[in-house]
């Protein structure tokens, strides 16, 4: 397991909490902040570097990386935490580089479970992390959001362009099957570009 300073960034792509999937490596660094991923009860394969995004975001070089990647992982902050957090991937992105980012999405629970007559069960398992991802604490949910929500926040960090964006655009990220794609009803789409 290498450590976060003995990862050659400059032109790197990172998967942040990649958890169970992995893209390519390289290009790609696949980190999470664990040694070996529990995820639904079970161990997943470790990642290439294990990344506190509290904390190891700083020793990644300035305009370094041409993508971050970061599916699933925004409802996992404390509210107070992700624009700081974003700031940091703003800094470490070259110019042109893009912020691709899926998380839960407040409109999407309500549409497409609650007004088709889902029970509470099924929209407070996505609200709030289902009960198999809560082996550890920080599997839980502390935060939805919306599209413009989350967008404002990527926007102030300050990347200069903000949009939608859709699996077509990034077959790697297509090829994962990870919550980008399962969870689509569910999830809002945003990427920032520095």
């Amino acid at each position: 397991m290498r450590r976060v300073a003995d990862i050659a960034w400059e032109g790197a792509k990172l998967h942040l909490g990649c958890g169970a999937k992995h893209l390519p490596s390289p290009p790609w660094v696949n980190a999470d902040g664990v040694e070996a991923p529990l995820i639904q009860g079970r161990v997943c394969l470790s990642p290439d570097v294990v990344l506190d995004i509290c904390h190891d975001l700083q020793a990644i070089p300035t305009a370094s990386l041409i993508h971050v990647y970061w599916a699933h992982g925004p409802e996992h902050m404390h509210n107070d935490l992700l624009p700081g957090i974003l700031a940091e991937l703003a800094r470490v992105l070259r110019p042109g580089g893009p912020l691709t980012l899926s998380t839960i999405d407040l409109t999407g629970i309500f549409h497409n479970s609650y007004e088709k007559g889902g029970s509470p069960q099924d929209w407070n398992a996505v609200l709030y992390g289902d009960a198999k991802s809560t082996d550890v604490p920080f599997m839980a949910h502390r935060q939805v959001f919306t599209y413009a929500w989350l967008a404002q926040l990527v926007r102030e960090a300050g990347f200069g362009e903000v949009h939608p964006w859709a699996l077509p655009q990034y077959p790697e990220i297509a090829a994962l099957l990870d919550h980008s794609s399962t969870s689509a009803p569910y999830s809002t789409f945003v990427e920032g570009v520095r």
